[in-house]
This record gives structure tokens, sequence and C-alpha cells, in this order.
């Protein structure tokens, strides 16, 4: 498999992370700070995921107006889930992490292009 379907695999699998953790029925128990953070978090790796994967400017600003609608989408969506509710805070948590993420690629894009390619190489090698 080559390292860009690689990188492809890896924003699928995470994005799909993203919305199995965000469509769990809620236990009750939160720790609000916690939880800001980790929506923060969670859409700051989508964002530089979606950088990655994307080469041409238009297509990374949809593929990360992408990751805000998405977020929108699951809390909205959590409305409907057992012990979960829709959050405008969490949503603003969810477009800040993007827009840090974004941010965050376009200041390090060549330190996280080469740190990318060195995880692809070396998982190459262990699978060989």
């Amino acid at each position: 498999m080559n390292s860009r379907l690689r990188i492809r695999l890896v924003l699928l699998v995470y994005t799909l992370g993203i919305v199995v953790v965000s469509l769990i029925p809620s236990t009750g128990v939160s720790l609000w700070n916690l939880d800001k953070v980790g929506h923060y978090f969670a859409y700051a790796g989508l964002a530089v995921l979606v950088c990655l994967n994307l080469e041409w400017t238009h297509a990374r600003v949809a593929g990360l107006i992408g990751a805000v609608v998405l977020g929108a989408l699951l809390e909205g969506a959590q409305s409907f889930v057992p012990g979960r509710d829709m959050s405008l805070v969490d949503g603003a948590a969810n477009t800040l992490g993007v827009l840090s993420g974004a941010v965050i690629f376009r200041l390090r894009e060549g330190d996280l292009r080469r740190r990318a390619a060195a995880l692809l190489r070396r998982r190459r090698g262990r699978n060989t």
C-alpha cells in the first residue's frame, strides 16, 4: 500500500473514530473542561489530517469546512442519543480545533509531512 493511500486510510479511520465516540450514549459522567479540551484536540488532529491529504488550497479549504460541518452535524445528532445533549460550546471547541489545526499545519507543514513520511516508512519496514 503506498503512502498516499495509507494517510487517507488514517484520515478515514480517525474520522470514523470521531463519529463513533460522538454518538456513543453517555453514562452521565463528564468533566466539563476535559470534555472541551478533548473536542478541541480531536478536531485539531482532524484538520491536520485533512491538510496532509489535500494538496490543492481550495480542496483543503473545502475539507476544513467539511470538518466544521461534521462537528456541527454530530453535535446536532447528539440530541437524539441517550444521555447526550447538543452543545454550542462543544461546537465552538470543534471549530476552534479545526482552525487551530489548519494554522499549525500551515506553520509546520514541512515538519509534519516529514514526520508523517517517517512514520509510514517505519510502519512499512515492520510489515515486510
